[in-house]
């Protein structure tokens, strides 16, 4: 009986340790199922060096808080698709509270593929790069009708400027003086010493540039009471002073329109002035140069010409002994003509020269320009 208890016993307690190894077993498995459905729990082939977004959680403790963090993001090759899903609309939801928050997440570069390919991305990535280099830093060079008109004007207007300002030397106090007192000038045959004809043709340069009428020349008196001017040259010096005065408006006139022009021409992303200053200057070059080809050819048939063009017949030519031949004789107008057109050339080359001022920009500018476009 002792023996039969002792088996029945040990039956006994042998299934009570079947039954609770396979309820152990039964609710491990169940564990295990319910931890392959949990999304939180999914470690499966977790790297956080690959995976861009993953960042290493912090241990569960019995202390530990709920995490607000990033949330690690299931690998594209799991097999439950609920953990997918779970784990989409997670990052989903991830993602809108960073943009609430104004905090800044970096995307996974395999995260634009979905939206748009490499091709796009550099597409946008270049035309974005053209128009930063293309507006503000290198603005296109745009030409309307009032550059070119203003091309022009400044073309036509640099040698009346040029010629004015060479007139004004001439007509001037240190140009009688470097006349008269330099070696070789011809000596007046009738009495007229070199300050003499100093202080009687600075009445004529002050007539020329002032706005008095011709009696401001008749008033003047040799020291016995004799006038210096007779009524032909009287008349004479008006005209003069009229085309000089012509000279001058025409002059003033360009180069107040040059001005204005110039200021429109040099907005930003305009064509700029250098063009019509280098066009002007080499213009004036080339007149110049026609004029003294003809001067030089024949000097007294230059002279003539230059006097009926301008003035009527009769009223330019006058005796050896009148004042304006004894204080202005032929050399002087020899003289006049070399200082006038020199100064007139050498204007046009320090223009010339000048336009180029800016040159190494805008053809930095012009290559910057090149490359956005392409």
């Amino acid at each position: 009986m002792a023996g039969d208890e002792k088996n029945d016993t040990e039956d006994l307690l042998s299934r009570r340790m079947s039954s609770g190894s396979g309820k152990a077993a039964e609710k491990q498995s169940d564990t295990s199922l319910e931890a392959a459905n949990d999304p939180s729990t999914d470690t499966e082939a977790f790297d956080p060096i690959t995976d861009p977004i993953a960042e290493e959680t912090p241990g569960h403790g019995t202390d530990a808080k709920p995490s607000t963090g990033p949330v690690r993001v299931a690998p594209a090759h799991s097999t439950n698709p609920h953990a997918q899903q779970t784990t989409a609309s997670t990052r989903s939801g991830d993602q809108l509270a960073a943009a609430d928050t104004g905090q800044t997440r970096e995307v996974p570069a395999n995260a634009r593929t979905s939206v748009m390919s490499e091709a796009d991305w550099a597409a946008v990535s270049k035309a974005a790069t053209s128009t930063d280099a293309r507006d503000p830093e290198v603005p296109e060079k745009r030409r309307s009708v009032l550059d070119v008109i203003g091309t022009i004007w400044i073309v036509l207007a640099t040698p009346f400027v040029l010629l004015a300002l060479a007139v004004r030397f001439i007509a001037s106090g240190v140009f009688l003086k470097f006349e008269y007192f330099r070696p070789g000038f011809p000596a007046d045959r009738f009495g007229f010493g070199s300050a003499d004809r100093e202080h009687y043709a600075t009445y004529v340069i002050d007539y020329l540039h002032n706005f008095d009428s011709r009696r401001y020349l008749a008033d003047v008196v040799m020291p016995n009471g004799e006038p210096i001017f007779i009524s032909e040259e009287l008349s004479h010096m008006a005209d003069v002073k009229g085309l000089i005065s012509l000279l001058y408006l025409v002059a003033l006139i360009g180069l107040i329109g040059a001005v204005l022009f110039g200021l429109y021409m040099c907005r930003r992303g305009g064509m700029g002035i250098h063009t019509g200053v280098r066009l002007g200057a080499i213009f004036s070059i080339i007149v110049m140069g026609a004029v003294a080809v003809v001067a030089l050819l024949g000097w007294d048939s230059f002279f003539r010409s230059f006097h009926k063009v301008f003035f009527a017949d009769g009223t330019w030519e006058f005796y050896a002994d009148d004042s304006l031949i004894r204080l202005f004789p032929p050399q002087f107008w020899v003289d006049a003509g070399i200082a006038g057109g020199g100064l007139f050339v050498l204007l046009a080359i320090v223009l010339f020269c000048f336009s180029f001022a800016g040159h190494k920009k805008r053809r930095a500018l012009r290559r910057a320009r090149k490359e956005a476009g392409a």
